[in-house]
């Protein structure tokens, strides 16, 4: 915290007082005051923004919606993105990975719904589409339905075809899967009766 004339003005973190050089009884020019405000609030919006960073990857777009929320100006928002650039803490490509294999993984969707979300994120079209071919064939959208409907097969099994087929299409267009997806897993699980 700087005090001036014994009374309470701003705060700086640590690194920008130190970095300062302030002194108690030290004299400092108004411009200085205010260069050093200036950087005690950015330094805090940036703290704020690795806290943000510090629960999942973001896209640039969620990045800038977390600013724009709080907000935060254009040129401190601009000071902002050039430090998380130069840190290599933004990157929609990276992010756009890490999106699909969570959505391979752990949370099984489609490629249609992949694409709703990370549009949705932000993310341009050629690189989702980039980036799906890459990482993830349409046989993996075919075995993860097929994992999905294995859970949810043994509730349906007793009822009659039409049924289950109404079902698993209902349940796995909710999830993403494309129509011939859908068709290849319900072929299957009723070839099996």
């Amino acid at each position: 915290m700087v005090f001036v004339d014994g009374k309470y003005s701003f705060a700086l973190p640590a690194e920008a007082l130190a970095k300062a050089g302030l002194q108690v009884g030290k004299e400092i020019s108004q411009e200085k005051m205010t260069e050093l405000i200036k950087e005690g609030e950015f330094s805090l919006i940036f703290e704020a923004v690795l806290n943000f960073l510090s629960f999942r990857p973001r896209s640039k777009f969620e990045i800038k919606d977390y600013l724009m929320r709080k907000n935060i100006g254009e040129e401190t928002r601009k000071m902002v993105f050039d430090k998380l650039e130069v840190l290599r803490l933004i990157d929609d490509e990276a992010f756009t990975r890490w999106w699909i294999d969570q959505r391979s993984t752990f949370r099984p969707k489609g490629a249609r719904l992949i694409k709703i979300e990370l549009k949705r994120k932000g993310i341009s079209e050629d690189l989702i589409e980039t980036i799906l071919v890459e990482s993830r064939p349409q046989a993996t959208d075919r075995i993860l339905a097929e994992k999905l409907v294995q859970k949810k097969y043994e509730r349906l099994k007793n009822l009659p075809d039409f049924e289950i087929k109404k079902k698993i299409y209902a349940f796995l267009s909710l999830k993403g899967f494309s129509f011939e997806v859908i068709e290849g897993v319900v072929a299957k699980v009723l070839g099996k009766r």
